[in-house]
């Protein structure tokens, strides 16, 4: 099943297959292994349906911070890997706040990096589960899909050996689903400060926003497996991942 052929889902904003992009080298990623998304809790029992078991997804890495997290699980939670991104201990009202005061209101490069300092060993940890060939295939989300989710594929797409326009195309890509987003958080009960045009530009995500992250990672570590071998990840994790996830010609 390519990409292109997926449907919409119902009520969970966001959805997409990563891939098939070329890749240095020679190859591709392949098809049917990795998604991503939005939060799941509203989903539909079509949508439920279909992701386990029309696209048989195996594993489900969220990684909401727990004052996300809803009451109720969805029909799922048997599948899911909680991986918050950011560090348990301070709530996430607090959390945002120090990101704000560091970098502003709102994403950007510098704030995509500072991820990777205080979420190291969550990113390593929500990283090794690609090297499980028994973990496939595997949807990933946070509340938007579109930060912290985007970072960790970011990630894996670097390592895999994305163009760095295509990782930034990926990102880009959750632009059309910012109204669905917006619906979602106000289902939700989440109180939006602005108008829908703000709220939209707010929630927007610009390709060179995660060019820039790309670049200042590089800056700093050298490249995403580099990053992540300093976090612990050994080297055959990198060849498993390769090999699960490039198809080559």
């Amino acid at each position: 099943m390519t990409a292109a052929s997926l449907r919409d889902l119902e009520s969970v904003h966001n959805f997409r297959e990563l891939g098939p992009y070329p890749l240095a080298g020679g190859g591709r990623i392949r098809a049917g292994m990795v998604y991503r998304s939005g939060a799941l809790e509203l989903m539909t029992g079509a949508d439920c349906d279909y992701l386990g078991e029309e696209l048989s997804v195996a594993t489900i890495i969220d990684l909401r911070h727990p004052d996300e997290m809803a009451t109720e699980p969805h029909a799922l939670t048997s599948r899911v890997h909680h991986v918050s991104l950011f560090p348990d201990y301070p709530t996430q009202e607090a959390l945002i706040a120090e990101l704000n005061g560091l970098y502003g209101a709102g994403p950007s490069a510098k704030r995509y990096l500072h991820y990777l300092h205080i979420g190291g060993a969550q990113i390593a940890r929500a990283f090794s589960l690609f090297a499980r060939e028994d973990a496939y295939p595997i949807l990933v989300h946070c509340t938007a899909g579109k930060d912290r989710t985007g970072v960790l594929l970011g990630l894996l797409m670097d390592v895999l050996g994305a163009d760095d326009e295509d990782i930034a195309a990926e990102y880009g890509l959750s632009d059309a689903s910012i109204g669905r987003l917006i619906a979602y958080l106000r289902a939700t009960g989440r109180v939006l400060e602005g108008t829908d045009e703000e709220l939209f530009a707010r929630l927007s995500t610009p390709p060179d926003r995660m060019a820039g992250f790309i670049q200042l990672m590089r800056a700093k570590y050298g490249s995403a497996e580099a990053y992540l071998r300093s976090e612990g990840i050994p080297t055959e994790a990198f060849s498993r991942v390769r090999e699960i996830l490039i198809e080559r010609p």
